[in-house]
């Protein structure tokens, strides 16, 4: 491990959660700003740590958090603290930024064996906007920015989903009501550790029927990996400050769902499994959570580009579609 780093133990979500309220005191103040990407939470890293080691520093007031795979480095989410998210290009909140970014990719690229692996990501179009400029003033001029979009995210009014009301959302509602009235004694009580082995027999058993019905090589990698994120997360969902549902039926786990807040506004929703023998039971469980957040915003994070999930998220109606980028050094993009 280089020097000055740590390594990301549970221990430090309190001082990553300090430098993220302080970010968004700074975001407070934007105009149209509604939430940073889902990416901004310590739960959404921490599930990963089988995959990555995740490393962070403190540098000139921004908690920087990185992650390493085999030998190489990327940081999966832009730096964040007292002086994050400048209100114009140019300013000395801006310079600093800069010079935060420009150490960074200096210190992945000389720690990585492969150059095009470095990059930031999940950067919000807020920051990006600030960067054609940058550089003019930092600590290594020569260098400029590339971002590219990787990735959208859908955020939808908490209300809307809760209501349900309007020819908009008239296949939910009865998809929610044939569901009830096939189940009248369905069970809808709080996740807690206790229930983490019911609901990972639960997602294999759903991960192995998704896999039949979509054959495509990546999304079949991605519910793999996805298992053992998803037993981290519910193994120690009160320690990761997780929020979530199971539905019972017949005494039975049939579904789950964990979230965490987002920021003083929005609610993301992390996992969200269930049988799929029983129609409805995923808009059912869906507005349940909905309907016991008090958020105004409800973030389902992205779809990996995967049309199945791309036709599910926009049946909901999106109020808002936030855009990720991922950043890299023009000369490694």
């Amino acid at each position: 491990m280089p020097k000055l780093l740590h390594p990301l133990t549970l221990a430090d979500r309190q001082i990553f959660a300090d430098y993220l309220a302080r970010a968004y005191r700074r975001l407070q103040f934007q105009t149209d700003f509604v939430t940073l990407p889902s990416a901004y939470a310590f739960a959404s890293h921490y599930i990963w740590r089988d995959f990555f080691d995740f490393y962070w520093a403190i540098w000139d007031g921004y908690f920087c958090l990185f992650a390493k795979q085999a030998e190489d480095y990327f940081m999966p989410i832009a730096p964040f603290g007292d002086y994050s998210y400048p209100k114009a290009k140019n300013s000395t909140d801006t310079e600093n930024f800069v010079s935060v970014l420009d150490r960074a990719f200096n210190f992945m690229l000389s720690q990585s064996q492969r150059p095009h692996i470095v990059r930031i990501e999940n950067m919000p179009i807020l920051l990006c906007s600030l960067l054609p400029e940058a550089g003019t003033n930092s600590t290594s001029a020569s260098k400029r920015f590339h971002a590219a979009e990787t990735e959208t995210e859908f955020i939808y009014r908490r209300q809307k989903l809760v209501d349900l009301r309007g020819n908009t959302y008239k296949s939910k509602r009865h998809a929610i009501n044939t569901f009830k009235a096939a189940y009248p004694s369905a069970e809808v009580s709080p996740y807690s550790p206790n229930k983490a082995e019911d609901c990972l027999r639960l997602y294999q058993q759903w991960s192995t029927s998704r896999a039949k019905t979509f054959p495509d090589q990546v999304y079949r990698a991605l519910l793999e990996d996805s298992s053992l994120a998803h037993r981290i997360g519910l193994q120690i969902a009160d320690k990761l400050n997780l929020f979530g549902l199971v539905v019972k039926i017949a005494c039975r786990i049939c579904a789950y769902t964990l979230g965490y807040a987002l920021g003083p506004d929005t609610f993301c929703v992390l996992f969200e499994v269930t049988d799929l023998r029983y129609p409805g039971l995923a808009q059912f469980i869906f507005r349940q959570l909905c309907a016991q957040r008090t958020e105004k915003w409800i973030n389902v994070m992205g779809d990996s580009r995967l049309q199945n999930l791309t036709r599910v998220k926009m049946s909901y109606r999106p109020s808002r579609l936030e855009k990720c980028f991922a950043l890299r050094l023009a000369n490694e993009a």
